[in-house]
């Protein structure tokens, strides 16, 4: 949550949204690896297109540019 700088129940809301990562259990308790909260952030900043779709309409707005 500090890396992300944001509180606890943005965080969760974010996860039960799915657009961050579930943690992964260890110790009895969930932990983030930073690369996967830093691709969540990709895909949600835009920075980072996962859907086939999307990625055919950027490459064919960019030709017609």
């Amino acid at each position: 949550m500090e890396y992300l700088d944001v509180g606890e129940t943005a965080f969760e809301g974010e996860i039960a949204a799915g657009r961050i990562p579930e943690g992964i259990m260890f110790g009895g308790k969930p932990h983030w690896r930073r690369d996967a909260l830093d691709k969540a952030l990709a895909i949600i900043s835009g920075e980072l297109v996962t859907d086939h779709i999307a990625r055919f309409e950027e490459r064919r707005r960019g030709k017609a540019a």
